[in-house]
This record gives C-alpha cells, sequence and structure tokens, in this order.
C-alpha cells in the first residue's frame, strides 16, 4: 500500500510539472505574438510616417492578438493557390527545421571536439586558436560569411573545373551544405569555447588526479567523470546559442534562396500579412521551446545525480 501511494504521489508530481511547463509555453508563445503584432503596428505606423505612440500601439496589439486567436484566417495564398494555413506553416517550418538541426549537428559535431582538443594540449597557441575562432564566429556576419563561402565555392570551380556546391536553391540534399554551415558559425563558436572552459575545469578536479592515480584507465575517467560535468554545459550552451541561428535565417534563406520560414517571413511582412508573421514566429519559438526542452530532459540520462525529486531544485531555491 506504502508502495502503490508512493508512485502515486510521484505521477503527481510529474503532471503537476508537465502542466507547469505546458503552461510556461503557452504564456511565452502568447507574449511572443503581442510581441510581434505590437512590432508590426509600430512598423505600420512608420511607413505611413505617423507618430509611434507605443502606449497606443500596444494597446491595438491586445485587440489584435485577440482577433489573430478567434478570427484566425483558414487559408493563405501559397504557391498560386489558397492552402490551408496550417499545411503552409508546417512544411515551410520542415525546411527551416532541417537546415537548422543540420547547422546544430554540425555545430556540435566540430565545436566539442576543437574545445577537447584545445583544452588537451598543454600549448598557449591553443587557447589563443578558440579565443580567436570564438571571436571570429561571433562577430562575423552571417551574410559575409556565406559571401566568403560563395568566393571560395567559385574559386574551386574555376581553379579545377569541377563543381563543388549548389550556390543556392531549394533541396534537401547539397544544395543544404552552404546554409547549414553559415547557420552553424556562432553556435559552433560558442561550443567550442564553453566546451574548452569545461573540460580545463573538470580536468584540473581532484576527483580526476585520484582517478588517474588509482590507476584508472583514460577511457574510463572520461566516460563516467569527465563527460557527464562536460556535456550538460555544452548542451546548455547548444541550446541557448540556437537563437543566434534564427536571428541570422531570414539572411541566410534570401541569400540562397531556401523557401523555408525566414525567407516567407520577409514576404509576409512586405505584403502586411500579419496573421501569417505571426503564425511564422510562433512556430520559430516553438521550435526553440522544443529543442531546448529536450536538450533539459536528456540531463538526468547524462548525470545520475540530477534524477532526483521534480523540483528539488526549487526547493533549493527557496531554502
Amino acid at each position: 500500500e506504502e508502495e502503490k501511494n508512493r508512485l502515486s504521489g510521484l505521477s503527481t508530481k510529474e503532471l503537476k510539472l508537465i502542466g507547469r511547463r505546458v503552461f510556461n509555453m503557452l504564456s511565452t508563445l502568447l507574449v511572443i505574438a503581442y510581441l510581434t503584432s505590437w512590432g508590426l503596428i509600430l512598423a505600420e505606423r512608420g511607413r505611413e510616417r505617423l507618430p509611434a505612440q507605443p502606449l497606443q500601439a500596444a494597446w491595438q496589439s491586445i485587440v489584435r492578438v485577440g482577433d489573430y486567436i478567434f478570427n484566425h484566417p483558414q487559408t493563405y495564398y501559397w504557391h498560386k493557390e489558397n492552402v490551408a494555413a496550417l499545411h503552409v506553416v508546417a512544411e515551410t517550418l520542415k525546411s527551416s527545421s532541417v537546415l537548422l538541426l543540420l547547422a546544430l549537428g554540425l555545430a556540435l559535431l566540430i565545436g566539442m571536439p576543437l574545445g577537447v582538443a584545445a583544452a588537451l594540449t598543454k600549448r598557449k597557441t591553443s587557447s589563443t586558436l578558440v579565443m580567436l575562432i570564438s571571436v571570429l564566429g561571433v562577430s562575423t556576419p552571417s551574410f559575409l560569411f556565406a559571401m566568403f563561402l560563395w568566393v571560395v565555392n567559385i574559386w574551386v570551380h574555376n581553379t579545377f573545373h569541377i563543381k563543388v556546391l549548389p550556390s543556392g536553391g531549394f533541396g534537401f540534399d547539397a544544395h543544404l551544405v552552404m546554409p547549414a554551415i553559415v547557420l552553424a558559425m556562432r553556435p559552433l563558436a560558442q561550443i567550442a569555447q564553453v566546451t574548452y572552459v569545461s573540460m580545463r575545469d573538470v580536468l584540473g578536479q581532484d576527483y580526476i588526479r585520484t582517478a588517474h592515480s588509482k590507476g584508472l584507465s583514460w577511457r574510463l575517467v572520461r566516460n563516467v567523470h569527465v563527460l557527464p560535468n562536460v556535456l550538460i554545459p555544452i548542451l546548455t550552451t547548444l541550446g541557448s546559442s540556437l537563437r543566434f541561428s534564427l536571428a541570422s535565417l531570414p539572411v541566410v534563406e534570401v541569400f540562397f534562396d531556401w523557401q523555408g520560414v525566414g525567407l516567407m517571413l520577409l514576404d509576409a511582412i512586405q505584403e502586411g500579412n500579419a496573421a501569417l508573421v505571426v503564425d511564422l514566429i510562433l512556430s520559430l519559438g516553438l521550435f526553440f521551446l522544443f529543442i531546448n526542452l529536450i536538450i533539459e530532459f536528456s540531463f538526468p540520462l547524462i548525470d545520475p545525480r540530477l534524477r532526483g525529486e521534480p523540483d528539488a531544485g526549487e526547493k533549493g531555491e527557496q531554502g
């Protein structure tokens, strides 16, 4: 009976946790819709050369969000025909999601080994190299790096008379490579820096030296002691750095003519289709929240110490 009650109590806590997270996600999406509507109203007044009047625009955005929720368009004019609104958003989000997930994968596969190699190397040039990559990756504009890839692609084609990569266009093939590389640059730079700092910190801990003194192999020390302490900050950085890729998405999709959310978003803004603009912004916000939720749920799988009560962290903060 006690075991049954205990399991029932855990289930209740999990349901409360899920309900709280769903509420937080819905609240976040509602705030995104409100801020998007507010920005669109201010932009419309700017184009018409009218005073901004932000407070009045703030009230109008509340009305517009209510109209968006209760009188949402059923169809959008897409590819020269009326198509269901959900289908339009889902198709464009699918195109951008593949691109973004590939970019995050590249950032993780390149940035993490780069940071690990720099941390394991005792030369000062390694830390300088990581810092240089981080600064260049974060500070270089996406369009400038895209132009650089274009120039390299053209130079290789003219020099060796071979077709390297498509310079633009849509397709789940080689067309993905250059836009994914551009979107991966900022996350890659941050992941390399965080990996380097985390590895240097963990390798300097007493329990690592104790494990080595006991004669444990490097593979065992790496898998049991190093990786669980390094992967969590790396994945946290991966989730938070996704915002850089989302911010660059419209520029990259226009530059490479990729038919995704970013390109359609700019077209919708130009056409004054406020409902479609909010739909596309919300789809990107939902994608961001979903990726970070997956990363958060992976933490207990990486580090068993995090498999305690779901609200243990909150209790600790309150104490």
